[in-house]
């Protein structure tokens, strides 16, 4: 199944905004219509109309939280209206409640426990802290290590340019970070395998 990873945002009424985000890397991820979550422009370029979908929403228990996840399920019900998909269902993942280690192995646990062998992974490393976002790249790639036949078709991040005080001339951009897990992936391996000029065989590569 094609699972979408995200953390759902905690800003408060009113300045969950929304964009029409130009996609940077990616064509697959290019969306004409506004929204406010990156991830749905993964959603809208990679699920098929002939297999149903999950998102995986990483939710902290407070108010705002609760209302943004509402606007994410209001968006994506739009979008699967437009393009025919058919969603299986929003699966809440709690949040770290603080920032301390155990709370983010405790997210990474979760997230591994939401994941079958065969699975296409995306996720969206928008929102939330540095550390969280981490434990779920870190999730995303053990699944693919440990898991039969799981792919990463994609990563993404969302962008917003703030030229001035007037928020009606900010500009977004969605960038697709895949290749930073593959060249960690790549980096692994190299290691493992003893390459003594691993530099040089990293050029090759990413020249390919």
């Amino acid at each position: 199944m094609q699972r979408f990873i995200t953390v759902i945002p905690l800003q408060i009424a009113g300045q969950l905004r929304r964009y029409c985000y130009q996609a940077v890397g990616n064509t697959r991820l290019a969306m004409e219509e506004e929204t406010s979550f990156p991830i749905l422009t993964a959603i809208n370029g990679y699920a098929s109309q002939e297999e149903p979908f999950e998102v995986i929403a990483v939710t902290a228990d407070t108010e705002d939280c609760r209302r943004n996840l509402e606007a994410l399920r209001t968006e994506l019900d739009a979008l699967c209206l437009r393009r025919g998909l058919r969603c299986a269902g929003v699966r809440e993942v709690p949040a770290p409640s603080g920032e301390e280690v155990a709370n983010h192995v405790a997210l990474f646990q979760r997230l591994i426990d939401c994941v079958e062998d065969n699975d296409e992974l995306f996720a969206c490393i928008t929102f939330g802290t540095k550390p969280l976002s981490m434990a779920v790249r870190m999730a995303v790639q053990y699944a693919y290590r440990v898991k039969r036949n799981v792919s990463i078709p994609c990563i993404v991040y969302g962008s917003i340019t703030r030229s001035g005080s007037d928020a009606s001339g900010w500009t977004a951009s969605v960038y697709d970070e895949t290749a930073l897990i593959r060249l960690d992936e790549i980096v692994r391996m190299l290691a493992e395998r003893g390459v003594e000029h691993p530099r040089e065989t990293i050029d090759r590569i990413l020249e390919l």
